[in-house]
């Protein structure tokens, strides 16, 4: 081929595109209140997005020249990590923190509020292990529809909008990505009428840091028994798009909801930097990054990764919710749970006292999750046994 340069770049006349952009609402799901909730999280942990995928994890080489430091699996229970850590050099300490994120579902609300929650849960699955939030950097996956649309166009420019306001904020650079775009199938259904299918608008982000010294990243077993559990970070009523809602929904009558979390970065990268320095002076010994599934869930993997018990009261969750189930299964961003040894409880309590935080409970011995809401009744009280097979259960014998 002879072709001139100038022509195969600028040759193509640019395209002039239209974009809108409105809000959908959609009607409030009208739940019954519930006051056992343990078997909603033997549900929630059953879930596609949520459930262990322990066997893909087992099935691909992980495992280079024995050089990971923190694998895919996890602690005694091998649950599944938000991030991983592995040692490139032998001769090195450095070590390189990999994570990723991502919430579709979001999308039929607002995808603005979508991108950036993959993009804090990214920065945030990172900063749970031990990275410097100061040292990040993100890569950009757009798995888009038919953009030639208006209000597509729209939505893909909202998504935009926050990975500029997001990256800017956390001074996280783009240092690469791809795009997918008119992911769409068009055909004919069975009565022979025009059918047009889209993936939801969706963005992946994976998230990068070095770290100066691998000793010092933490995983997110619970290690002790009398060991303190604290939340970073608030939560509130922002149901919308969430697995939670997702689960009580029924082929006729789909729950999204409106309220989708919205990310306040600023808040959050001052909780992550405190979060950093905490890790640096050896005082959280696990973190596990509250995502998909909410407070519940993350809990719960902080259990199984220990194989230990843990007891919590939500008097002192941070934050304004109008439900147990909400306080349970929101899926507020920028929140971390942590547990840290009784003696170091008044110096972490120093370096957090001014982002929102509070003490959930402890860790106990016995094979058990027992959590109470602010009315001091019994809402959650299931083995880790139950647990732990509904977290296994899903994909056992793929």
């Amino acid at each position: 081929m002879d072709i001139d340069m100038d022509f195969l770049h600028n040759g193509l006349p640019g395209r002039h595109l239209t974009s809108s952009f409105s809000v959908k609402k959609y009607e409030d799901p009208k739940l019954p209140s519930t006051k056992n909730l343990s078997e909603l999280l033997t549900k929630m942990l059953s879930r596609l997005s949520i459930t262990s995928n322990e066997f893909i994890s087992m099935q691909y080489d992980h495992e280079v020249q024995g050089n990971s430091v923190l694998k895919p699996l996890q602690g005694k229970g091998r649950v599944n990590a938000d991030a991983a850590v592995i040692r490139p050099l032998e001769d090195s300490q450095q070590g390189v923190i990999l994570s990723h994120a991502l919430y579709p579902t979001y999308s039929d609300i607002d995808t603005y509020q979508m991108a950036a929650a993959s993009i804090d849960t990214a920065v945030r699955n990172l900063v749970a292990m031990g990275a410097d939030p100061t040292q990040i950097a993100l890569l950009d996956n757009f798995c888009w529809c038919s953009s030639t649309e208006p209000q597509r166009l729209g939505q893909l420019k909202r998504a935009a909008y926050a990975c500029y306001d997001l990256a800017t904020i956390y001074n996280t650079p783009f240092i690469s990505g791809k795009d997918s775009m008119f992911n769409d199938f068009k055909g004919y259904d069975e009565r022979g009428d025009p059918l047009k299918i889209s993936v939801p608008p969706t963005l992946l982000i994976s998230a990068i840091s070095v770290i100066k010294d691998v000793t010092n990243v933490v995983s997110l077993d619970a290690k002790f028994v009398g060991d303190l559990i604290y939340i970073v970070g608030e939560t509130f009523d922002e149901m919308g798009g969430s697995e939670y809602f997702n689960l009580l929904s029924r082929d006729d009558l789909v729950h999204i909801g409106n309220s989708v979390p919205q990310v306040n970065a600023r808040k959050n990268k001052k909780m992550y930097r405190y979060i950093f320095k905490a890790i640096q002076l050896g005082l959280i010994a696990s973190a596990q990054s509250v995502g998909r599934g909410g407070l519940a869930v993350a809990l719960t993997k902080t259990a199984l990764g220990g194989m230990l018990g843990l007891e919590i009261d939500l008097k002192k969750l941070p934050g304004k919710t109008s439900r147990d189930d909400f306080a349970l299964f929101s899926e507020s961003q920028g929140r971390i749970i942590v547990t840290v040894a009784p003696e170091n409880k008044r110096k972490f309590e120093q370096i957090m006292k001014s982002v929102p935080f509070g003490l959930l409970g402890k860790v106990i011995d016995a094979p058990i999750i027992k959590i109470k809401n602010k009315k001091e009744e019994k809402v959650v009280d299931i083995s880790l046994t139950k647990l732990d097979r509904a977290y296994k259960g899903t994909f056992r014998g793929y």
